[in-house]
This record gives structure tokens, sequence and C-alpha cells, in this order.
């Protein structure tokens, strides 16, 4: 069981409508669930639509101002399948991320077809910071997951630290990402506040 603790709606680096859920899990208080979503799925889709479309009529044009022959035919089919399939499996239709501390957090990518999942125990999560990207003539920006080399947390070993991009499909703009960054480390700063106390008791 879910509900809904708020709401935030604004556009994505590249002017398309998202929307940020943050949900509370009822079976664990201090565990919460990001959603980032499209509101307009007619917006999210046209790109993927159009570039079908205009690859179907190329296709179609280069069949009658070419020998028709089967090898052709059979060229075009298989671009043709190759493009839907390309659409089908990597249409992005919404990015979350499930934190429940002491235990992990997951990031999940859900496709028109299928889902990925990337789960991250607690114990490997060294911190989660804000990225600043400099893509072309645009700045981006990633909310990202430092992860600790496996069975190392020593400072020493800091510079291999591994970064895991969160929300690299929605883009979402900087004002949903500190609020997703807020709630993570007020988790993580809880979370350790608890266990440096309950180590400080053991004497």
């Amino acid at each position: 069981m879910t509900c809904t603790d708020r709401i935030i709606e604004h556009d994505n680096v590249n002017g398309v409508g998202l929307m940020l859920l943050i949900d509370k899990r009822s079976g664990s208080p201090n565990s919460r669930l990001f959603t980032i979503s499209y509101k307009n799925k007619e917006n999210r889709r046209s790109w993927p639509k159009t570039s079908l479309f205009m690859a179907v009529l190329v296709n179609l044009v280069a069949l009658f101002y070419t020998r028709i022959n089967l090898t052709a035919i059979s060229i075009i089919f298989i671009v043709l399948s190759f493009l839907l399939f390309f659409w089908i499996t990597h249409s992005v239709q919404s990015e979350s991320l499930l934190v429940i501390p002491t235990v992990g957090i997951q990031s999940s990518v859900k496709y028109v077809y299928g889902r990925e999942d990337n789960f991250i125990p607690w114990s490997s999560v060294d911190d989660v910071v804000i990225n600043e990207v400099i893509k072309l003539h645009r700045v981006l920006y990633y909310l990202t997951v430092l992860v600790k080399p496996s069975g190392h947390a020593n400072a020493e070993q800091t510079e291999t630290l591994k970064l895991i991009p969160l929300f690299k499909y929605t883009k979402p703009r900087l004002l949903m990402l500190e609020t997703i960054y807020s709630e993570l480390q007020g988790l993580l700063t809880e979370t350790r506040d608890t266990t440096a106390i309950g180590s400080g008791d053991q004497g």
C-alpha cells in the first residue's frame, strides 16, 4: 500500500511535461517511492511516431523509384521491423526510484513492453549528489548515486566510487531533482545518525 504525499508538475529539459509522484509506503514509514512519468502521452510519443512514419514513407518512395525485386523488399521489411522493435522496446513510459532505508535503492525504467530494474544495497550507498553535465550547448543535471566498491568503505578508496545516474531518460529539470535529493539526503542522514547512536552505545 502506498499513499501519495506530493505531486509536482514541471517540464523536462526538452519542454515535455512531467509529473513527479512522491509516495510513502504504509508498511515502512521511512521509505519513499518517486515516480516520474509524462503528463501528455501524445507529446512523449510524437518523436518516435514521426520517425517511424518518415522511415516508412522513405522506404515506400524508394520502392517506387528503384527496381522492385525480392532482395529490395526483404531489406525494407527488415529495416521497418527493426525500427518497430526498437520503438516498442526503447520507448520509455516512466522512471521510478524506490528507497527503503537499511535495505536498498531500486531504480526502475518502464518501457512500452517490459521494464528494467537496478538494485543497490543500502550498505553500498555512499552518497547521493546532483551532477552537472555539459552536453553540446546545454547544461544538464543528473541525480547520481555514489556506490562504494564491493566490500570496501574506506575513505582512501573514494576514487573508485561508481556513479549511477538516475532518471536519465525522462530528463527532469533541477527543480524535481532537488526535491528528490532533499528527501534522499534526509533518509541517508537519519539512517546514519541511528547507526552512529547504536554503535556508540556499545562498550
